[in-house]
Formats: C-alpha cells, structure tokens, sequence
C-alpha cells in the first residue's frame, strides 16, 4: 500500500511563497482556478472593508479586508455565479466562467442604495459575527463618531469613553483609561503610523479631524501579534482615501473652531486634504481681550495606482499648540513676561501595496513620527531671566506584513517591523544648561500568526510576536491566543489570551489631576519593561429587532510598571522610579442598535483596579467601581435628527486631608526659622468622590441651501447643569482651614453648521 505524501509545515510554504517558488504539486494535477479583486464605492472609490463575496450555491466565500481586497482560491473550472453584498449597497452579480490555473481579477463598484425599512440584510459587521475572531473590538465610522453630543464638535476619544471598560477621569481630560490601564498604555495609530500626544488646548480635544476619518478601530484587549508596545488597548484610526470620481468636500464652523476637507481624483489615484483651526485669537486679535492661544491641525492622502497590483499611499498628518503671550508691567512689583510655547505632532508616511500573487498580499509602510514640545519664556524686571525647554520624540519606522490566503481554512499574516527611536530633553536659563537628556533605543519585531477555521463553528486565531530591545540588548516573546465557538447562528463564545510589553513610559504621577501632555521616555537597561497578560472570555448574541447583546469579562495582571517618585530627579529621569505591580478585573455588558431610524448603546462596566509601589497598596485615581453609558441617535424624519448621551459612574479615588500641620524651616534670606500650615495626607487614594452623572443633548437639521447639503445643530452638555465634583483642595489661609470644591462642566450650549459640496 502507497504511503500518503507527507505535507511540509505551513512556515515551509509561506517560505516558499515568499521567495517566488510555488507550492505543493501533485504529479500533473490541474492547477485550481481563483478570483480576487477589489471592492470599492461606485460614488468616490473608497475601498469598503467586510463586504460578504461568494459564488452562489457553494460553499466559497470571503470578507473584503480593509482594503476592500478579496481572494476566493482553490475553485475548480466551471460557471459559478460571483455576488457581492453589503449592507447600503446595490448588490453586485456576475457569471464567471473559470478555467484550471485562471486567476480572474475583479474590480468592483458598489452602488449605494436607500435601505428599506424591515428589509433583512446581511451588515458587515453580521460577516464579521462568523468569520473573524474578534475579541473586546469596537468599529465605528465617521457617520456614528458625528452622532454622539459632544463638546463644541465631535471627538474620538470623547465618544470612545462611553464604551464599557473606558474610563474618563474628569470633564476637561480626554484621555483613555482603559480596563485597568493608563493613557500611556494606549497605543494610538493614524493610518499605521504611531501618535505619542494626541491631544488639543491641554487634553481637552484630540487631535483628530472627524471629517477625515473613513473608520475606526478600538481593541480594549487581547488584540493581536500584528500590534506591540503597549499594554492596554490599540486605538487604529484610518483616514479616508479621497474621491476618486469627482471632486467634493465638507466645510463645518463650530464655538471650537472652523474646519475644512476637500477630495478629488487625480491622475491614476485620488487625494484629500483635511485642516481645521480655533478662532478665537483672530476675533479678538484688535481688541483689548487678545486671545494669545489657537490650536490646528492639517492632513492629507495622495494615493496613486501603479498598476492593479501595486498601489503607493502618501499621508501626512502636522498639527500644534500655539501659546503666545506677553504682559508689560505696569509698576515696580510686577514683571515683564514675553511667553512662546509650541507643542504638536507630526506624522509622514509612504504606504506601498503589492499583490504579490492573488493569495499573497503585502504591504510595506515607512513613516515618521514626531512629537516636539519648545518653550522660550523671558521674564524681565531690573534683570532679565530667559528660561528655554525643548523636548522632542523622534520615531523613524518600518514595517512590512505579508497575508497569505493559499492555504483552506487558513489566514496567515507573516510580519517584521524595525522602531529607531530619538529622545531628546534639554531645560536652559540664560543659556545655563540646568537638565539635558538624550536617548536613541531601537525595537525591532517579528511575528507570525494563523486564523484558522478548525470546524465549521470554530475558529483559532493563534501567533506569537519576538521583540528585541537594543536597552540591554533584549529579548521577549509575546504569545497570543484567540478562540471563538459558534454555539448557535446567533451566538458566539469567545476567549483570548496575550502577552504584552511596553519598553517607553511617562514622566508623570498617577497623583495628578491636570494632565497637559505625555512626556515620553524609553525605560532603561536598570529595569524590565512594563508587561501585562490579559484573559478575557465573553459571548456575543444577535438579538430580534437587530440588537446585538455582548458581554466580556476579564482579569490583567502588571508588573514592572514605573511608579514615579517625586522626591526628587536624577541625571537621567527614568532612575526616579518605584517598580510597580498590580491586577485589574471587570465585566462590561453593552446592547447596541446600528440600522433603523434608532441606534446606539446601553453600555454598563464593574471594574476593579489595584496597585502595589513601594510596599503600599492603593487604588488608582481611575480606579471607577460602576460605570454606566446609554447612548442614542433617533431619526426624527423630515431631516431632523435627535441624539442624547446620559452617563452615570460612582466615585473614584483620591487622597483626603484629615488635617493640618505647621510645617517649619530655616530662611537663609530672612535668618529666621518660618512655619506654614501644610495639608497632612490620609491613606493614599483612601476616600472617593461622589458619584458622577450628565446629560447631554443635541439635534441637527439636514437640508439645503442655495444648492449646498446643510446641517446646523444645537448641542446642550450638562443639560441639567449638574455639579459634579472635579477636586478639592483646603484653604489653610483660615481658620479653621476650609474646604473648596472645583467643579466641572456646568450646563453649555453651543451650536454649530456642516457644509457638504
């Protein structure tokens, strides 16, 4: 009896794929047949990810990637009928006549389509349901994030915290915390290119233009190997590639600021060019009240096709702060103060696509990130004092990814990417160098992963990420696991588990209640990088009248995590460390609604977070026990649209002040020993705020005007105009010391209007 051939590892055929050899034949068996392709908007070519292509009566299928690139390989000479459908969309049929060893190339243009009310239509984010692993992600595209109230306009980060497991720590903040984690966690992606400050006046606002955004990504856990250096969740924002039909744009003025996109074809591709910038300095500029701050930011999408297999993207994305001020004095006790303060970011890159063959797809990305913070300050009197701060994050990087669909049942991404990173801190006075810091690390990282269709009802996503840190010249192995069970049609079991690393932390106290920006450092040879493993589990249920139930629970552990120490700062800053572990479990529970005339959430999360630094044990100031968010968006018909944003969250921690002492020292100036009342702290984090609750509103108007798509709005934040409590601190210039309370956000209303040409 013959023995059956033995099949090489599936690493052996990747490899081969790679280097142009072909895979496995048998004698002279005939070569199978395969259809690939593009599917894109018939409107503005924009590639629509997760749209369901199949031949009909088969069982061949796949999902558009996002991309919007397909491959249906391994199909036997014959006529099948080619359909593609997505929800919104006309949909598309073709009779294909294939034969052996034909790769038939498709490019497809969706038409867009009213729905009809109680139609039944396969969304894709039901494709997704059954065939991808997808564990603690959330998608949400331009149209959803202009939905939500928020304030003045619409920002990401400000709707991504009224997710379950994202935490807000005040009105004026919009940083993630993100189950357990801090902002510095987080890692943040625009068009693959890394972000380290994406943040507007402060904190206050992102620094992403909505307009430009086509869709976004958040992972809130045991996301997978194509993704590294942080621990806590991945924040993946990708800008829309411009209208390659016609030219368009959108317009928008907001009590924030006036924004602008414009798109249109271009010789064998498309562009976009998105800016927006605040006013206020330029209203008041010939007045006495002089605004001496604006912020903007400015981004753009050239994208050209070589061929139909190769593709080259440019994007840019320049964005600042800008504080500049200056005072006269006007008698003998006061100064002279002459102040200029930029900080922002920027980010360049070239995205190259190749389709190396229809089941072998690349793609290569060179970028460049930088974040630069510069301040000149002179302070004058009878002398003269210029103090001088420059910091800046320089991240030059490389990565490349190879998806290979050749295999039945398997998905395999193959992946490399290469980080030199510069940082550079220096503070002068009067060119006195008073701190300089500088530090060029290097990450490099590999990694391999399978999403395998084991059975029909089960699928793996399992690979693994290698990572060297030249700190130390270090290695790490990060495994990382993801499981679905298709119990029934409707309802999936899911489970994942990863290891993650972050080799770059913060100067900042967890003990803060301002948070201006992120001041980056990579962590040294004298420590471990910071790691976390994450064990999630859950199930997701498709629910009648299109409601989609899930529920996740989950349990992370820290170590190595960088606790600072404010007694004091040594030459280099990342030696003022306490190391630090801890533990954060929760449960988060969301309905949503994303189709019909009412959508949105009800999202409720039970989180407990926990810290060990220096032999004490405290929750951290984020640390939210019970939070609550119902979020919804009612089409009211005739073009009026009415959304409302309640939330509800109990207290979170802070350090009180039981009471005072009078804390004494020797005046060298006065030669004479000054006492001063000084706070005495109580347990670190031992008491909490009260409970934290809002309402918002807005509604909005589409129309026309003189020819031109309008739609002005009225949003209301605090509609109740409740006082919640941001911090306290104790005035101990009477006596007895009193306590005065801060708050945030009272009742504001503020309006707007979108132009669409």
């Amino acid at each position: 009896m013959k023995a059956p051939p033995v099949k090489p590892p599936v690493f052996l055929l990747v490899l081969k794929l790679l280097l142009g050899v072909s895979g496995v034949q048998a004698g002279a068996e005939v070569k199978p047949a395969s259809i690939s392709g593009f599917v894109r908007d018939a409107t503005n070519s924009e590639p629509l990810p997760y749209a369901n292509v199949y031949l009909d009566g088969t069982r061949f299928g796949s999902l558009t990637s996002l991309r919007g690139y397909f491959v249906i390989p391994h199909l036997e000479e014959g006529r099948y009928l080619f359909t593609v459908s997505l929800l919104g969309y006309e949909r598309w049929q073709r009779e294909l006549r294939l034969r052996a060893g034909q790769d038939t190339v498709l490019a497809i243009a969706l038409t867009p389509v009213a729905i009809q009310m109680g139609e039944v239509t396969r969304t894709a984010q039901r494709e997704r349901f059954e065939r991808e692993v997808q564990i603690s992600t959330t998608a949400l595209s331009m149209r959803q994030l202009q939905q939500v109230p928020t304030l003045a306009e619409a920002d990401v980060f400000r709707t991504l915290q009224l997710l379950p497991g994202v935490v807000s720590r005040s009105d004026f903040s919009s940083q993630l915390y993100v189950r357990g984690g801090s902002p510095d966690q987080n890692l943040v992606l625009l068009d693959g290119v890394s972000v380290y400050n994406p943040f507007h006046l402060g904190g206050v606002f992102s620094t992403f233009n909505v307009d430009a955004i086509k869709e976004l990504e958040f992972l809130s856990g045991g996301f997978p190997v194509e993704y590294g250096g942080r621990l806590s969740s991945v924040l993946s924002i990708t800008n829309r590639e411009g209208d390659a039909r016609s030219y368009g744009g959108v317009a928008s003025i907001s009590l924030l600021s006036a924004r602008a996109m414009v798109e249109g074809p271009i010789p064998a591709g498309s562009f976009l060019i998105a800016g927006r910038r605040t006013y206020f300095d330029q209203v008041f500029k010939k007045s006495d009240y002089a605004f001496p701050y604006y912020f903007y930011d400015f981004q753009g999408k050239i994208n050209l096709d070589l061929s139909h297999r190769h593709r080259l993207t440019f994007s840019g994305f320049y964005g600042d702060d800008v504080l500049d001020f200056s005072s006269e004095a006007e008698d003998e006790d006061e100064l002279d103060v002459d102040l200029d303060w930029v900080w922002g970011n920027r980010t360049t890159s070239l995205n190259w696509r190749y389709i190396i063959r229809p089941d072998l797809f690349a793609e290569t990305l060179l970028s460049h990130s930088r974040f630069k913070n510069r301040l000149s300050a002179v302070v004058s009197s009878s002398g003269s004092a210029n103090l001088a701060l420059n910091n800046e994050i320089d991240d030059y990087s490389a990565r490349t990814d190879f998806n290979y669909f050749g295999l039945s049942g398997h998905t395999i991404k193959l992946g490399g990417a290469y980080s030199d990173l510069d940082f550079t801190y220096g503070i002068s006075i009067n060119d006195y160098q008073l701190f300089s810091y500088s530090s060029r690390p290097a990450l490099f990282a590999l990694y391999a992963q399978d999403h395998w269709q084991l059975y029909p009802r089960l699928m793996l996503k399992a690979g693994a990420r290698a990572e060297h840190y030249s700190l130390g010249d270090r290695w790490f192995l990060s495994p990382r696991l993801g499981v679905q069970y298709q119990l029934t049609s409707n309802l999936a079991l899911k489970a994942s588990f990863g290891h993650y690393t972050q080799y770059l932390t913060t100067v900042a106290s967890g003990e803060q209640n301002f948070a201006f920006m992120d001041l980056w450092l990579p962590i040294n040879a004298s420590y471990d990088p910071q790691t976390a493993r994450h064990y999630v589990a859950g199930l997701e249920w498709w629910l009648p009248h299109e409601l989609i139930f899930t529920f996740e629970g989950y349990y992370k552990t820290f170590s190595g995590l960088l606790d600072l120490n404010e007694q004091g700062i040594a030459s280099d800053p990342t030696d003022d460390y306490f190391v630090a572990e801890g533990t954060a479990r929760g449960v988060e529970l969301m309905v949503k609604r994303q189709t019909g005339n009412l959508q949105g959430w009800l999202g409720y999360a039970w989180s407990r977070t926990r810290r060990q630094s220096d032999g004490i044990f405290y929750y951290p100031k984020y640390d939210q026990r019970h939070a609550f968010h119902l979020v919804l968006n009612y089409t009211l018909g005739r073009g009026w649209t009415l959304g409302t944003v309640f939330s509800y969250g109990s207290g979170m921690p802070y350090t009180p002040m039981p009471g005072k002492y009078m804390h004494y020292e020797w005046r060298l100036d006065e030669n004479a020993l000054k006492g001063e009342l000084t706070d005495r702290p109580g347990g670190r984090n031992s008491a909490r705020y009260p409970l934290y609750h809002r309402m918002d509103l807005s509604l909005r108007k589409q129309g026309r005007l003189f020819g031109i798509s309008t739609s002005p709005y009225l949003q209301i934040i605090n509609l109740y105009n409740h006082k919640n409590v941001f911090f306290y601190f104790w005035d101990h210039d009477v006596n007895p010391s009193r306590l005065t309370t801060v708050t945030m956000f009272p009742l504001l209303p503020t309006v707007g209007v979108d132009f669409a040409f």
